[in-house]
């Protein structure tokens, strides 16, 4: 690609005269005179010592001298270096690739404009000058199939329009290496892979490759000082609030380390009536450059709940100083207790005043508790017992399941004995229900003590990390189950003593379409356990029959991510509509998923609140929130010289004027005469040192008479 010539190479044709030192040397050699002198040998030596040494003198300052004229002669001729080719020629054929950052990043302003507003001009620009006869290609952070295959610049020119920020699924060297793919396999005389970004940290976590006979353009748009803070996180805990309850407001806010920024925080209707705010607090920004805030709430009665959080003053980055979080509280929950065989009529009694104390007399209890087995208007199912051999009721709570309900079912100890006598029917009917197939054999009958299986179960967190109160829930029979099943897992095992020995399961939770199974391994009943009268039976058993957390979890959404919505939580519709922030409406039928029938909408370009609707009608059946990517937010810029690999075949720039003054330099020949200059001036103060300084050739005297003599 490169190499050394020379702007004055008639020069080249003086360096034989580096040779002068040698020839005079030649011709004006001085013989050493013969003396008679008398024959002592040891004097003889001392001459020959003394000759050899004038001898390597002679020599070195010889070479030296020829080195100094040749050098002379090679600065003389100016030595330069040229690229093989220049970087623009219009008189080739260029396919070039750009690569242009519209992450959320982009927006962030300087001098009054958006960083990608600046690099869009930039686009514009270049299409107009330097690759207005090229081949051109254009990718963003979102792909693009249209975009991103080679077309006239003038055809791009001529259909352009600008670009918002746009969400990245992916980093943005996937994108260059996408852009890169594309050049290798064209036969372009010559190739440009141009990129245009901020270099946020996470866009390149590694280098940008080399190009094969290909160049980069980095255009380095990061800013001098970024003074920006942006809230990342906004929820409450528990996820699930209950009305009444007080919950935590928990924000993060990134900014300035060291900095503090005044934040307010107030609840609204999706409609916008305000229903409460806090006075501001104020955020300070740690070492790292973060700032946790938990602010507790009074959740006020509506059924849904827009809790934002605000960043006052002015801010060069002005999207994520607001973030939202969509609350639901969750609508009474009807609970069908269902009275089972002739013998669980003392469970279900058990199971119907642990559910609902006050057996209906709290009216903002979130259970509404009914004996009954009509399961079409119950989201929750509590089976006491099964019914064998009933295989048609097992089949109707799978049903009930994979709809989004969720059925609590204790299994009656001695189920193992039954098992064989039920139909094949019937047993593959309750086996996609219970764990599985009860094991032939029963754990003896004894004093089994209760262990967490899974402390770091959302179901258990809250009240299951007292192990000693879990020691005294004491289990004296219980069906044993297998649960190798993915879909199962145990939440809470027995075993004897302190854990020792064999253990089995005695809560299990299997997921069943949109909804849940759990199933406790024994009855609530005194002679089989004592936890009816346990302390954590009432909360875990009312936590269970509560809407699942995962639902919350789908009323809020990072943009670019699906809007969910099981079909269970609507009635079941087979279309429904679907409102976006700007009063589009889409129509979505339902579909079919490993989690049941839902709505799915992949095509939500927009953050806000999205609105779901029976086709037609004006009241909501639900909300989602779409919210701006909070990683956006975390400011953290890479050097632009560990982006791109260093090379001739590489320029970076931080504006069009500096690429357009870099690329008429690159075509310049760069001088390259220092280095021989210092090797001239470093040769003079050597052969200056060597022909003055005699005494450096003269090495203590060594005399063998004077060591003999002492």
């Amino acid at each position: 690609m490169s190499g050394f010539q020379f702007l004055f190479s008639a020069a080249l044709w003086a360096l034989p005269l580096a040779g002068l030192p040698l020839l005079l040397h030649l011709l004006f050699r001085r013989k050493s005179p013969l003396l008679p002198f008398p024959t002592l040998r040891l004097v003889r030596a001392s001459i020959q010592q003394t000759a050899a040494r004038k001898k390597v003198q002679r020599w070195l300052l010889l070479a030296t001298r020829m080195l100094l004229l040749a050098l002379l002669i090679w600065a003389v001729a100016q030595p330069a270096r040229f690229l093989a080719a220049q970087w623009f020629d219009p008189n080739r054929s260029l396919a070039a690739a750009i690569v242009l950052d519209t992450s959320y990043s982009m927006q962030l302003t300087q001098h009054q404009a958006s960083l990608l507003d600046k690099a869009q001009g930039m686009v514009v620009e270049l299409l107009g000058r330097q690759l207005k006869d090229a081949q051109v290609a254009l990718y963003t952070s979102q792909p693009n199939a249209a975009m991103e295959k080679l077309q006239p610049a003038t055809s791009i020119l001529a259909n352009w329009k600008s670009f918002g920020p746009q969400p990245g699924d992916k980093p943005l060297s996937e994108r260059i290496a996408a852009a890169a793919e594309l050049l290798r396999s064209q036969q372009a005389a010559q190739k440009w892979l141009i990129v245009l970004s901020d270099l946020q940290n996470r866009e390149f976590p590694r280098p940008i490759p080399a190009i094969e006979e290909g160049r980069v353009i980095l255009l380095d748009l990061h800013p001098d000082e970024a003074r920006s803070a942006g809230i990342t996180t906004v929820r409450i805990e528990p996820a699930e609030p209950i009305p009444g309850i007080t919950v935590e407001a928990h924000v993060q806010v990134m900014g300035r380390a060291g900095e503090t920024r005044a934040m307010v925080i107030d609840l609204a209707t999706p409609q916008g009536q305000n229903l409460l705010s806090k006075p501001p607090a104020i955020a300070s920004f740690n070492g790292g450059g973060i700032a946790q805030m938990r602010i507790a709430l009074q959740l006020p009665a509506p059924r849904w709940q827009l809790l934002t959080a605000r960043l006052q003053g002015e801010d060069a980055m002005a999207w994520d100083d607001t973030r939202s979080w969509l609350i639901e509280i969750p609508p009474q929950q009807n609970v069908s207790v269902m009275e089972g065989d002739e013998t669980a009529g003392g469970a279900a009694r058990y199971l119907r005043l642990a559910l609902d104390p006050s057996e209906g007399k709290q009216a903002n209890w979130p259970l509404k508790v009914s004996a009954t087995d009509d399961l079409s208007s119950a989201h929750v199912v509590v089976v006491p017992g099964p019914r064998w051999p009933d295989g048609q009721m097992a089949r109707k709570l799978t049903d009930f399941a994979k709809s989004g309900g969720t059925v609590i079912c204790f299994a009656q100890p001695g189920l193992e004995e039954l098992w064989p006598s039920l139909s094949a029917e019937a047993r593959g009917a309750w086996e996609a229900i219970l764990p599985s197939a009860p094991l032939a054999t029963a754990p003896a009958e004894r004093s089994w003590r209760a262990t967490a299986a899974s402390e770091k179960d959302p179901l258990l967190a809250e009240w299951m990390l007292d192990a000693g109160q879990l020691n005294n829930l004491v289990v004296r029979r219980l069906v044993a189950f297998s649960s190798q099943d993915a879909n199962v897992r145990s939440l809470l095992n027995v075993a004897a003593g302190e854990g020792a020995g064999r253990q089995y399961g005695l809560l299990y939770r299997r997921n069943i379409g949109a909804g849940r199974v759990y199933t406790f391994a024994t009855r609530p009943e005194p002679r089989y356990t004592n936890l009816p009268t346990h302390p954590i039976f009432l909360p875990l058993l009312v936590k269970m029959s509560l809407r699942p957390a995962g639902q919350s979890r789908q009323l809020n959404v990072e943009l670019g991510q699906p809007l969910v919505l099981s079909a269970g939580r609507v009635g079941g519709l087979s279309q429904i509509e679907l409102e976006g922030p700007r009063h589009v409406r889409f129509v979505l039928p339902v579909g079919d998923s490993q989690s049941g029938k839902q709505f799915v909408f992949a095509d939500a370009t927009e953050p806000g609140l999205y609105t779901w609707r029976k086709p037609g009608q004006a009241e909501a059946l639900a909300y989602t929130c779409v919210s701006l990517p909070p990683r956006e937010s975390d400011l953290n810029y890479r050097a632009a010289e560990t982006v791109v690999p260093e090379g001739q075949s590489t320029l970076i720039a931080r504006s069009l004027g500096e690429l357009a003054q870099r690329m008429e330099q690159v075509g310049q020949p760069q001088p390259r005469w220092s280095t021989p200059i210092a090797l001239v001036l470093c040769l003079l103060c050597l052969e200056t040192l060597m022909g003055s300084v005699s005494k450096l050739w003269n090495p203590l005297k060594w005399n063998p008479m004077a060591r003999q003599a002492a």
